[in-house]
C-alpha cells in the first residue's frame, strides 16, 4: 500500500478538513432549528463525512502509538485524539434511522475515545471498566454498575462540577488567546490537553445516558411484542470508523460489537483506488522514474566533465606547474600503454 505523507490528502491538508469539521461541529450547537429537520440532517452528516475522512488519514499516516504518553505527543497532533469523542456526538444526533443501531455506534465512539485517552495517561481517575465494551450476556449487570458509579455522593459530584468549571475556564481564556495567535507551543499544548480531560469527563455522563438509552430501547423491544407490520425501508449500514492501521487492530479496537464493520487503512485506500483518486499500485510503471533517473545522471556526468574540462584549461593558461608535470606523465604513458591493453588472463 502507498504511504500517505503526514499533511496530505487529495487537494487539502489534514489539518484543514479538521477545520472545516471542527468549525461545522460548532455552527450546530448554534443552530436553532430542529434536530430532525432534514437540514440539520445533512450538515449532521456533512460534518461526520468530514471528521471520518480525518481518521482514515491520521490512520493511514500512524500517527499514534499506544506505547506512547500524551508529553510524547507533538502539540498539532493533540487534536485528532478527539475525533472519536466528536463523531460520537454527531452520531447520537442522528434521526430516522435503527435507533439502537445508532446508540451501538456512538458507545463504539465513546468507549474508543476513553479507551485512548486512558493509554496516553489522559483518563486519571476513570475506571478502564467504562472504556470496555459490555459483553451480551453480562449487559444489565454491567450497566447497572456503571449507573450506580455514576450516582456518586454528593461531595464527590460537588467536587466533579468544580474540576469541570476549572478545566472549562482556562479552556475559555486559552481559546480567545489561540485565536488571536498569541499562544507559544507550551500554551497550545495546555488547551489540547485541558481540552481532552474535560472531554473524558463529559464522556463519562455521555456513556450512562448511553446506558440508559440501551436499557429503554430493550425494554421497549421487549414490551412491543411481534410486530407483523412491514418494516420500512433501512439505509446502509453505520461503520464506526476509528483510528486503526489494520484488520488486528480493527479486531481489536472493534472487539465487542461484531455486527458494527469499521474501515481499515487497507481498506480506505483500495475504495480510493476504485474511485480513481489514488493510483493503482498494480499498474503503475516504473520506467518514467528509471528514464528520470538516467537523464539526471547523464546530466551530471556531462556537467563534471565540463567543470573538469574547464579547470584544466584555467590550470594550461596559467602554466600551472603540477598540472603540466602531470600531462606531461600522461602523454607518456599513452605512448607506451596502447589502447585496450590491461589484464587479458582467462580471455579467449
Amino acid at each position: 500500500m502507498a504511504t500517505l505523507g503526514e499533511e496530505v490528502t487529495l487537494d487539502r491538508t489534514l489539518n484543514d478538513i479538521f477545520k472545516e469539521g471542527h468549525k461545522s461541529l460548532q455552527n450546530l450547537d448554534k443552530r436553532n432549528d430542529a434536530t430532525n429537520s432534514p437540514e440539520f440532517q445533512m450538515e449532521i452528516k456533512r460534518c461526520m463525512k468530514l471528521f471520518e475522512d480525518a481518521t482514515r488519514l491520521v490512520s493511514a499516516i500512524g500517527m499514534f502509538s499506544s506505547n506512547e504518553r500524551y508529553e510524547e505527543i507533538p502539540t498539532n497532533h493533540l487534536k485528532y485524539l478527539l475525533l472519536p469523542y466528536f463523531l460520537a456526538q454527531l452520531t447520537q444526533k442522528l434521526c430516522g434511522g435503527d435507533r439502537k443501531e445508532i446508540v451501538d455506534a456512538s458507545e463504539v465512539y465513546y468507549r474508543d475515545f476513553l479507551k485512548r485517552c486512558s493509554d496516553y495517561g489522559l483518563a486519571e481517575g476513570v475506571s478502564l471498566a467504562l472504556a470496555r465494551p459490555s459483553n451480551g450476556g453480562d449487559g444489565s449487570a454491567g450497566e447497572i454498575a456503571m449507573l450506580m458509579r455514576m450516582a456518586e455522593g454528593r461531595n464527590a459530584k460537588v467536587q466533579k462540577y468544580r474540576q469541570k468549571k476549572e478545566l472549562q475556564d482556562r479552556i475559555n481564556e486559552l481559546k480567545v488567546a489561540m485565536e488571536r495567535e498569541e499562544l507559544d507551543e507550551e500554551q497550545q499544548k495546555e488547551f489540547y490537553v485541558k481540552m481532552l480531560k474535560s472531554c473524558v469527563m463529559e464522556c463519562e455522563e455521555d456513556l450512562a445516558s448511553v446506558a440508559t438509552e440501551k436499557q429503554m430501547l430493550e425494554y421497549g423491544s421487549k414490551m412491543g411484542g411481534k410486530d407483523d407490520s412491514k418494516p420500512p425501508p433501512r439505509g446502509p449500514p453505520l461503520k464506526p470508523v476509528i483510528i486503526t492501521r489494520d484488520a488486528v487492530q480493527q479486531a481489536i479496537y472493534g472487539a465487542g460489537y461484531p455486527s458494527l464493520p469499521t474501515m481499515t487503512v487497507q481498506d480506505f485506500y483500495d475504495q480510493r483506488v476504485a474511485e480513481g483518486i489514488f493510483p493503482d499500485p498494480t499498474k503503475a510503471s516504473a520506467e518514467p522514474r528509471q528514464k528520470s533517473l538516467q537523464d539526471k545522471t547523464e546530466q551530471d556526468l556531462a556537467q563534471e566533465e565540463e567543470q573538469e574540462a574547464a579547470e584544466n584549461d584555467r590550470l594550461q593558461d596559467a602554466d600551472d606547474v603540477d598540472y603540466l608535470e602531470r600531462a606531461r606523465r600522461m602523454d607518456e604513458f599513452k605512448d607506451e600503454v596502447r589502447r585496450g591493453d590491461g589484464n587479458r588472463y582467462n580471455r579467449s
